[in-house]
């Protein structure tokens, strides 16, 4: 209806005119002139002419009106295309219609202002090979020649802090004038994803040294007379199962990361460090003969002892080799260094072993709360235990018993403070918590290879009529160490002062071991303690 109307006020005097002439012809007294027949075929011809020109005007308005529509959506997706498209001629100036994108790459409107300086700095090399590349470009009529001098612009330039792709299209020029279209993409975020992915693909997650992956990569570029005497050290880290087994994995995650930070401080700009496989690492020596690689070895020993343990001592074993001549191969070299590797971790299990040990008692007195002096009265009271059971001061028993006095209770590092230290009775959730302190003190023995040691922990809590926990062993499947320790571990906790419980004399605590034999003591054991107790306190006197 709009259209109509607009029509209408448009053709407004030539519809007048006609329906002037349409009168006319109406009008009797014009009849019977002459001229009239000439008129009347002058209007019809008029007629004509008026529809055939509103009729090409609505032709002519329908296609401008698409094709400012075409126009838009052109425009439109241009602007939604994530790329910049601007055009320009031979003076080298941005014309007036260009996408939104150019707005965001160029940071400001950009029309008139010189292509080349939009692109690159002035008087740097890149500015006049551009200039160099267009001049050429508009110099010649071959469509072929003119990409060959557009192909000499660099594809990648750098424009603030943005990375952008370039690419240029010649168009087909409306008149002698020839113009190029640059199309820009912004490839900055792109170009980042990508050396994410690639610095993820050669790197450890955990402890962003090299991986095992990248190693394989540039291993046999490294293999040449250049690098020579070539070394490796490979090294496995003591105590991560531990750690990982009491502590959780975020501990021993923690761990890892402060050994390749160890590692990364004690190696030479030009080593390559990388984490080999869980607790394993691999250091790569270019140009450094068995001197320079032993002394890095040595660094890194004095750099983990001056650590303090958190929560285990930081050790690591290493194995050396190193390649003099061309000719060696390097998986020989690997397997030399690997072999030497675990033939002195092996030599050093039992100094690791007892410096873990100490280390976990050391945490456990500083976390649990535990009456002072328990662990060395203990220990006193199962040596001369052992002795009126007629064992043998160094033998296997008696050792096992003492490391037992010193670590039964070894597994409470792991419970929540709250707990160890709550005054009253425990609720069923927190009494299910301290339980589990057993399982774990066992897992931690076994950790360090101690397996008599790791049973006889879990027996612990175990009762001679099988009513005591994890397993419910009874009698003669309880560990005898076990049955040993529990006795005097009892009495110790009942005769001195403790967060949850009244301190009991001796005698009543003698009289409560004495009521529990057969029940959760081994009776034929209360016996002798009951019998010996008082001689050791009057010699402990």
């Amino acid at each position: 209806m709009i259209y109509k109307d607009f029509e209408k006020e448009l053709f407004q005097d030539e519809l007048k005119n006609l329906q002037g002439a349409r009168e006319d012809l109406a009008n009797p007294q014009y009849q019977g002139n002459p001229l009239f027949p000439r008129y009347k075929d002058l209007v019809e011809d008029y007629e004509k002419l008026l529809r055939l020109t509103r009729k090409i005007f609505k032709i002519s308005d329908s296609q401008g009106r698409s094709l400012k529509r075409r126009e838009s959506e052109i425009k439109n997706l241009l602007d939604n295309a994530n790329q910049g498209f601007l055009t320009f001629g031979k003076d080298l100036l941005v014309d007036r219609e260009y996408s939104a994108e150019c707005m965001r790459i160029f940071e400001k409107r950009i029309a008139n202002l010189n292509i080349l300086e939009l692109l690159v700095q002035p008087g740097s090399d890149d500015y006049q090979l551009l200039a160099n590349a267009f001049e050429n470009a508009f110099s010649t009529n071959d469509l072929e020649l003119k990409y060959h001098y557009l192909q000499q612009v660099p594809k990648m330039l750098k424009l603030s802090d943005k990375e952008i792709n370039i690419e240029f299209k010649v168009l087909e020029p409306l008149d002698e004038n020839d113009i190029l279209m640059l199309i820009s993409t912004d490839v900055t975020e792109k170009r980042r994803a990508e050396a994410q992915v690639e610095y993820l693909s050669y790197h450890d997650k955990l402890t962003s040294l090299y991986n095992r992956a990248y190693i394989d990569t540039i291993l046999k570029n490294l293999d040449t007379p250049e690098n020579l005497p070539f070394s490796i050290i490979m090294a496995d880290m003591n105590g991560l199962k531990i750690t990982n087994d009491v502590f959780g994995h975020q501990k021993g995650d923690e761990l890892l990361v402060e050994m390749s930070n160890i590692l990364t401080r004690c190696c030479r700009s030009t080593d390559i460090i990388a984490r080999w496989g869980g607790d394993e690492f691999l250091i790569l020596l270019p140009g450094a003969g068995e001197a320079i690689c032993q002394k890095v070895c040595t660094r890194i020993k004095d750099f983990c002892r001056s650590i303090e343990p958190s929560p285990i001592p930081l050790s690591i074993a290493v194995g050396t080799a190193t390649k003099e001549s061309i000719y060696t191969d390097l998986s020989e070299l690997f397997n030399i260094a690997e072999n030497r590797m675990y033939s002195n971790k092996i030599s050093e299990s039992q100094e690791v072993r007892k410096k873990i040990i100490m280390s976990l008692e050391k945490t456990f007195h500083e976390r649990c709360f535990e009456n002072d002096g328990h662990t060395e009265r203990v220990k006193a009271l199962a040596f001369n235990f052992a002795q009126h059971l007629g064992w043998e001061e160094n033998s296997a028993a008696t050792k096992n018993l003492l490391l037992l006095a010193s670590l039964h209770d070894i597994g409470k590092v792991a419970i929540p403070r709250e707990i160890l230290g709550k005054v009253g009775p425990l609720t069923s959730n927190e009494w299910e918590i301290m339980q589990n302190h057993s399982e774990i003190g066992c897992r931690m023995a076994r950790s360090i290879g101690e397996s008599t040691l790791a049973e006889a922990i879990l027996a612990m809590h175990e009762y001679w009529d099988g009513s005591g926990y994890p397993q419910g062993l009874k009698e003669e499947q309880i560990p005898l160490i076990s049955r040993v320790c529990s006795i005097i571990d009892v009495y110790d906790i009942l005769t001195h002062e403790r967060p949850y419980g009244k301190t009991m004399s001796s005698e009543d605590a003698l009289e409560e071991i004495r009521e529990k034999a057969g029940s959760q003591f081994d009776p034929n054991l209360v016996e002798v303690f009951l019998r010996e107790i008082r001689n050791w306190e009057i010699l402990n006197k």
